[in-house]
């Protein structure tokens, strides 16, 4: 019984986690413009607020965000300004021709905004508990199980993509390719945005 629980949770999860995302967009054009070692703490600062909201909205904080939709909304627009103001940088490295890598990697604070601004991972941790969690057992317990999962998964998630956008960067080593990877990856952020900022025109949360 345990077990085909977890299968239907990693069957569901696991997609939705690893596929195309904000964070996952983010991932890949960093660790192509970057190198996988100088995302790392931008890495580690989007999962450890993934582990806290994932706590918070397992405690319930889910609910206020249910209550009050115009937060929810807001941080959506928030979260789509910032891959703006991330892929301006992108574009700006990009007219300068450099030797290999840019001096100004993100940092852990950049992925702390980003992740606290990404409502595809809010959403992918209240449906995880509106499914998973049995109220007969020990809520704590599950929560807390279902976060470090959850967790788990993201970090899997995001190190896979900035693994993958570095290789490509060693596979196109070149100031020529470097500068159009940055006006790609960089123009890749700003789709991403405006088409977070066109779903939620488009479906506003209620």
């Amino acid at each position: 019984m345990l077990e085909n629980k977890f299968l239907l949770w990693f069957a569901m999860i696991f997609p939705l986690v690893f596929s195309a995302g904000p964070a996952n967009v983010t991932m890949a054009s960093l660790g192509a413009r970057f190198g996988f070692a100088r995302t790392l703490p931008f890495i580690v600062g989007i999962n450890l607020i993934v582990l806290l909201q994932s706590l918070l909205i397992g405690f319930g904080a889910g609910a206020v965000l249910q209550r009050y939709p115009a937060v929810y909304r807001y941080l959506q627009y928030g979260g789509a300004l910032y891959l703006l103001y991330l892929a301006s940088k992108f574009l700006r490295a990009s007219r300068v021709a450099t030797g290999g890598v840019a001096d100004n990697a993100p940092c852990f604070t950049d992925g702390v905004i980003l992740q606290l601004l990404n409502m595809k991972v809010v959403t992918v941790m209240m449906v995880m508990f509106s499914k998973f969690i049995d109220t007969r057992s020990s809520q704590v317990s599950q929560v807390i199980l279902l976060s470090v999962g959850l967790t788990s998964l993201t970090g899997g998630a995001t190190m896979t993509w900035a693994v993958c956008g570095a290789w490509l960067t060693r596979l196109f080593a070149s100031k020529r390719n470097v500068r159009l990877q940055g006006y790609v990856f960089g123009g890749m952020l700003v789709g991403v945005a405006v088409w977070m900022l066109v779903e939620t025109i488009r479906h506003p949360v209620r």
